[in-house]
């Protein structure tokens, strides 16, 4: 069903060659302000057609690790010399050493996982003590009426749901605010100037530090 997801995603436009300039802006702009160093090891898990790695890569950061559940796109992202992982975060274990990422991403992944146990502990083995972990799901508050018109949304969440399911896995919030931008403010196009409006939109946008890796279960 995920490669078919993405296959869909795809037809529909959200492709490599049609990222928006909101992601060409917003990612580089959460890169100088979070994450600064373009030398640190990036993770972004649900890497989906690259909207948050390509736009990354294009502003400078260098060492960039893709991961998705289905490698229907991994010649892509090898093509922009991102590296590319297979695996289901959900259920199994990745390759890679523990601590050993500086920055994980994971942008509209949370609302599709039935159990967190697995994907927020594995998230907690391999980012460094103090390294950053930056999610972004839909606010349910502001798309109660839409959210489950995607069929592979299992669990929706909210600024207080998102802050502590961090906190029992071990995650600092250190800033939680909305993420996008409000129509009015994206047609007017003000956000691409006083780039702090890309935190007016309905989704939500959590940055965690790691404090701990608490291997927990819920």
């Amino acid at each position: 069903m995920k490669k078919n997801y993405l296959q869909q995603m795809v037809d529909a436009g959200y492709a490599i060659q049609n990222i928006d300039d909101f992601h060409k802006i917003a990612l580089p702009f959460l890169g100088e302000k979070f994450f600064p160093d373009k030398d640190l090891k990036i993770l972004d898990i649900g890497a989906g057609s690259g909207h948050s790695l390509i736009p990354l890569k294009s502003a400078g950061w260098k060492n960039l690790w893709a991961l998705d559940l289905d490698d229907f796109n991994k010649n892509m992202f090898q093509n922009n010399g991102i590296n590319f992982v297979k695996v289901d975060l959900e259920l199994d274990k990745a390759s890679f050493n523990d601590n050993f990422f500086d920055v994980i991403l994971s942008f509209h992944v949370i609302e599709h996982i039935k159990n967190l146990d697995n994907y927020l502990n594995e998230i907690g083995r391999v980012l460094k003590k103090d390294g950053i972990f930056i999610l972004v799901t839909p606010d349910w508050r502001k798309q109660y009426k839409t959210f489950w018109r995607d069929h592979t949304h299992v669990h929706p969440y909210d600024k207080e749901s998102v802050e502590r399911a961090l906190k029992c896995y071990g995650f600092n919030p250190v800033f939680i605010k909305r993420f996008g931008v409000l129509r009015g403010v994206g047609r007017l196009g003000i956000w691409k100037i006083f780039k702090p409006f890309i935190f007016t939109g309905i989704d939500l946008i959590a940055v965690s530090k790691k404090i701990i890796y608490k291997n927990a279960k819920i």
